[in-house]
């Protein structure tokens, strides 16, 4: 008898503590948090789009195992089509599917597009690649942050590669659209010399004619040109230039500053001698070389342009989201963005959510060959 009762009060205690576990286990379920990322993966720099999705998966990848039993972390892709239209339906579908944030777009008319789907619906947007100056003053209310300077920055330090490299009577091919208008407009405001050509175009497919284009630069005797473009225009455009013969300096911006710009190529002889700016990483930092190894062991592309913009504009949304609790996502956006140190550089955000960035890489092409050896900073200059 006694054996008897001792064993049911062994049962009886396993159980209660079984119960107990079960109990606490229950307790400490994960919250589940979604994050929107619109990358272009159709549209003129759908080249791109690999680099920048292989680097939100780093981020989320990093995000799980750091947040392990509290949160886990779901990267949610829009395809923004590198249009606004596309971009804010794509914003639509994210918002419906219950993201927290929204991190992008790369095109600066899409993030337009987005910002006015989004910021309505009270969901944040980081963006890791619009440059355009008009979104400084967006009708955002409060609620879109970028990790990448304004273009007003990027025009001067085009207009001192383009002196570097001699050019005295450029021409200057921009799109029509918030990133090509606003570089253009910049560039030429800054530039102390004459311009031989200013030409506008529309840089959807079928839209525009890269023959008349390079044979704008060829009839106004021009010495140089300037490519506010993508990469597929901006393929299309050296390619005509190539074909007509003009033999001088191509110079770019961040839209060709990318290994993968030779994709666009059908003779990729035309991409040799362009140089082309984009924004400097900060200095070295246990997150910049934490990011860069994680990137390549999981093979992301090398001289992929705008990667560690990206891990960086989602680790921070996933840091606020978590400082957040039940407060404003906004707020605590704002407040993660101030001396933030992340992969691609020091970020602080201003009221209009904007950074100032730590100057540009100054890369080129030798042949089919991708380097960035030079850089431009506010201070320093070209060096």
């Amino acid at each position: 008898m006694g054996i008897v009762r001792s064993t049911k009060i062994g049962l009886l205690l396993l159980s209660i503590t079984m119960l107990a576990f079960l109990l606490v286990g229950c307790g400490s379920t994960s919250q589940a948090v979604k994050i929107g990322l619109l990358s272009p993966q159709t549209g003129p720099i759908a080249q791109y789009a690999p680099g920048f999705e292989d680097a939100g998966k780093v981020a989320i990848d990093e995000l799980n195992a750091t947040h392990q039993g509290d949160f886990v972390f779901e990267l949610i892709v829009g395809d923004s089509g590198c249009d606004g239209t596309q971009a804010a339906t794509a914003a639509q579908t994210l918002i419906d599917s219950g993201v927290s944030a929204i991190v992008g777009a790369a095109c600066s008319g899409a993030t337009t597009g987005a910002i006015a789907v989004a910021a309505p619906a009270g969901v944040p947007m980081v963006s890791y690649a619009s440059t355009s100056p008009a979104l400084t003053t967006a009708d955002d209310n409060g609620h879109f942050f970028r990790v990448v300077p304004s273009d007003a920055q990027q025009a001067v330090a085009l207009t001192d590669v383009a002196a570097a490299a001699g050019a005295s009577n450029p021409a200057v091919l921009y799109m029509t659209n918030d990133y090509g208008s606003g570089l253009g407009d910049n560039f030429a405001s800054n530039w102390s010399g004459s311009v031989c050509t200013s030409v506008g175009y529309d840089p959807s497919e079928g839209s525009y004619d890269a023959s008349a284009l390079a044979q704008s630069v060829i009839d106004g005797g021009c010495d140089s040109a300037l490519l506010m473009s993508y990469a597929t225009d901006g393929a299309a455009i050296m390619e005509a230039l190539s074909s007509q013969g003009f033999k001088g300096t191509i110079i770019g911006a961040d839209g060709l500053a990318d290994a993968a710009f030779l994709t666009s190529f059908t003779d990729s002889s035309a991409v040799d001698g362009l140089i082309a700016t984009r924004p400097r990483p900060g200095v070295e930092s246990e997150a910049k070389s934490t990011f860069e190894a994680a990137y390549a062991a999981a093979g992301g592309a090398d001289g992929a342009i705008y990667t560690g913009e990206t891990y960086d504009a989602i680790k921070l949304v996933a840091a606020a989201i978590v400082s957040a609790g039940d407060g404003s996502l906004v707020g605590a956006i704002n407040s993660t963005g101030q001396n933030y140190v992340g992969a691609s550089g020091t970020h602080t955000f201003d009221a209009a959510g904007d950074v100032l960035g730590t100057g540009y890489e100054v890369c080129q092409f030798d042949g089919t060959a991708f380097s960035c050896p030079r850089t431009w900073t506010q201070d320093g200059g070209l060096k």
